[in-house]
């Protein structure tokens, strides 16, 4: 054993040497706030995967219903951009489109239309659309003509206007995932 020569120094190492040889393991509170601890910690991290989980579920929801909805929009769109039409009615909520007939030319040297509008094959109802993804429900679609402006010399033929698509749709696998989407085509 080493010599001190200052007895306060001999004191202090004495005590060092009790302690070190009663410190063997943990005690039990010690042992009890570390389990307090990892639980705190494991349930915050749970809760905030669990949040991040359903976020992420509800934000694909939210976008394959979004996808679909803009599928259905674009080809109402496409398929009244194609048709070139002239004027539409409204009979029974179903718009019917029609064309201008073709101009002609009298012996004269005349040009005339023979009958006004003519109708063409597209008819716009609200059965006339169904989901392209199995996964999507169409529940409801509504179709509405906004601001109409008719034809002063045919006035049940309306040349320009607004139409407003309103579309509610749902998952399959998820029937409270309703959500509802507007959109609006001039003409």
């Amino acid at each position: 054993m080493p010599r001190y020569e200052n007895r306060s120094l001999r004191q202090l190492f004495q005590k060092v040497k009790k302690i070190s040889k009663k410190s063997n393991g943990f005690t039990l509170v010690e042992l009890l706030v570390t389990v307090v601890v990892a639980s705190i910690l494991s349930g915050a991290i749970i809760t905030a995967f669990l949040s991040g989980t359903l976020g992420f579920r509800l934000t694909n929801e939210t976008s394959e219903l979004r996808s679909e909805a803009d599928y259905l929009i674009s080809s109402i769109l496409s398929e009244v951009n194609r048709s070139e039409f002239d004027a539409v009615t409204n009979v029974s909520n179903t718009y019917q489109f029609h064309r201008l007939s073709e101009p002609n030319i009298s012996p004269a040297g005349m040009i005339y239309r023979q009958a006004g509008y003519e109708s063409i094959s597209l008819n716009l109802s609200e059965a006339s659309y169904s989901p392209s993804n199995p996964n999507v429900v169409l529940k409801q679609i509504s179709i509405q003509l906004l601001d109409p402006v008719y034809d002063p010399r045919r006035p049940s033929y309306i040349t320009s206007g607004l139409l407003e698509i309103e579309m509610v749709l749902s998952l399959s696998e998820n029937p409270d995932s309703i959500k509802t989407f507007k959109s609006s085509i001039p003409f």
